[in-house]
C-alpha cells in the first residue's frame, strides 16, 4: 500500500473501497454498490467515540478507538475489505503552490526540494504527495498543485488501526478533499464556485470548490465540541445534558432560550472567521471563481436553523450537504433516518468512492 495517496485524487473508478470516517466525536462508515453515479448506499453506520479518544487527528487511545470500530464493524458486516480513511487537523499540511515543472514525472523528481519551502517539519518525518491542478502552456510554464505534507506517525497510527480491524488501508486522504468528492457525488461537477463547509466535534473543514476541483482549502480550530463547553459554562448543565440540550432541544423554555443565545453567539464567531477567510481568497481570486452559495456538512451542522444563521451572516445560501442526493440505498436502511445523518456522512460517503488504486 502507498500509505498517503493523492495521485487521481479526484479520479473515482467502479472499483470502491469502504470509507471509514475517524472523526473525534464519532467514528462513521459508508460502503456503496454500484458503478459511476448510479450508486447504492449498501451500509451505512455511526458509532460514538470516548471523549479524547482522538484528539486533534492524533488517535491518543488505540485500544478504545479499535473497540468502537471493530464493534461497528461487526453490526454492519461490510463487503469491502479494502478501506479509505482521512486525516487533519496539525499534522496535515495542505498548500496550493506554483512550481516550475509541466509533467508529472518533473513534479515527483523535484518535489522535495519545493516541499522544504513549505513544510514546517523535517522532511524525513512526513509522507508527501501532490495533485497537479493546471498546467500552464505560455512561455512561463509551470503548474499549480496541490502540496499535502503529512506527519508519518499519524499515517501510521491510521493504517494500523484499520489493519487491526482486518482491513486493507487503501487510501489515506485529507478530509478536505473528501468533502470534494462528496459534493461531486450529490450533484456531480457543478460549474459555479461553492464553499463546502464541514463542521465537526473539534474542527472545520473549509473548500472553495469549482468544477469538480478545490480551488481553495482551509482548516479552522472551531466545532461542535466549543458549542458544548459554551453552553455547560452558559448553563451550569454536565457535558452529557449540554450534549442532549444542544443537539436534541429542550421542553425548558428559559434553558432553551438560554442556549439558543448561546448557539446564535457562536455561529457568529463561526462565520465571522468563514467570512475572513472567503475575503482571503477574493483578494487574489478571479471575479468568475467568487462563491455564490454555500454548502454545510458535518454533525454539528444539523443545529436546528443553522442554514438560516449562515445565509443571514455570510451573505449567501446555505443549505445542508446530502451526499446522497438522488442515490438509492438498501432495502434495510430506512431513508428517513438516511436523509436525516446524511450531512454527517459526507466525509464517510467522499471516502467510499475513491479507489482502491
Amino acid at each position: 500500500m502507498k500509505k498517503f495517496n493523492l495521485q487521481g485524487l479526484f479520479k473515482k473508478n467502479p472499483q470502491a473501497t469502504l470509507g471509514v470516517d475517524l472523526g473525534s466525536h464519532t467514528i462513521k462508515i459508508v460502503e456503496f454498490s454500484g458503478n459511476g453515479r448510479e450508486k447504492q448506499v449498501r451500509k451505512i453506520g455511526r458509532a460514538l467515540l470516548p471523549q479524547g479518544a482522538i484528539v486533534d487527528g492524533s488517535i491518543k487511545d488505540h485500544e478504545a478507538v479499535q473497540e468502537v470500530l471493530e464493534r461497528l464493524m461487526e453490526n454492519l458486516q461490510p463487503s469491502l475489505k479494502k478501506a479509505s480513511t482521512s486525516i487533519s487537523g496539525y499534522s496535515v499540511i495542505v498548500k496550493r503552490i506554483h512550481v516550475p515543472y509541466m509533467t508529472e514525472k518533473e513534479i515527483e523528481e523535484n518535489l522535495i526540494i519545493e516541499s522544504e519551502k513549505y513544510v514546517p517539519f523535517e522532511i524525513s518525518d512526513v509522507y508527501i504527495d501532490f495533485s497537479v491542478l493546471k498546467t500552464y502552456e505560455d512561455d512561463n510554464g509551470g503548474s499549480d498543485i496541490f502540496l499535502v505534507a503529512a506527519k508519518k506517525d499519524i499515517v501510521d497510527e491510521y493504517a494500523n488501526l484499520l489493519e487491526g480491524v482486518g482491513l486493507t488501508p487503501a487510501v489515506i486522504d485529507v478530509d478536505a478533499f473528501t468533502l470534494v468528492n462528496a459534493f461531486e457525488l450529490a450533484f456531480g461537477k457543478v460549474e459555479e464556485p461553492a464553499v463546502l463547509i464541514d463542521i465537526g466535534a473539534s474542527k472545520t473543514n473549509l473548500n472553495i470548490v469549482r468544477q469538480g476541483m478545490p480551488i481553495f482549502t482551509r482548516d479552522m480550530t472551531m466545532g461542535g465540541e466549543q458549542l458544548t463547553e459554551a453552553i455547560q459554562e452558559a448553563t451550569g448543565l454536565n457535558r452529557d445534558d449540554a450534549e442532549v440540550a444542544k443537539t436534541a432541544g429542550t421542553k425548558d423554555t428559559v434553558l432553551s432560550k438560554e442556549i439558543a443565545n448561546v448557539v446564535k453567539e457562536m455561529t457568529h464567531l463561526w462565520t465571522k472567521e468563514i467570512k475572513k477567510a472567503i475575503s482571503f481568497f477574493k483578494s487574489s481570486a478571479a471575479s468568475e471563481e467568487f462563491p455564490t452559495c454555500v454548502f454545510l456538512s458535518g454533525g454539528t451542522s444539523m443545529l436546528a436553523g443553522i442554514e438560516e444563521y449562515f445565509t443571514d451572516s455570510l451573505g449567501l445560501e446555505t443549505r445542508r450537504l446530502n451526499a446522497f442526493t438522488g442515490k438509492t440505498s438498501d432495502k434495510d436502511i430506512d431513508e428517513k433516518y438516511l436523509e436525516r445523518i446524511s450531512p454527517q456522512m459526507a466525509i464517510a460517503s467522499g471516502l467510499a468512492i475513491r479507489s482502491a488504486e
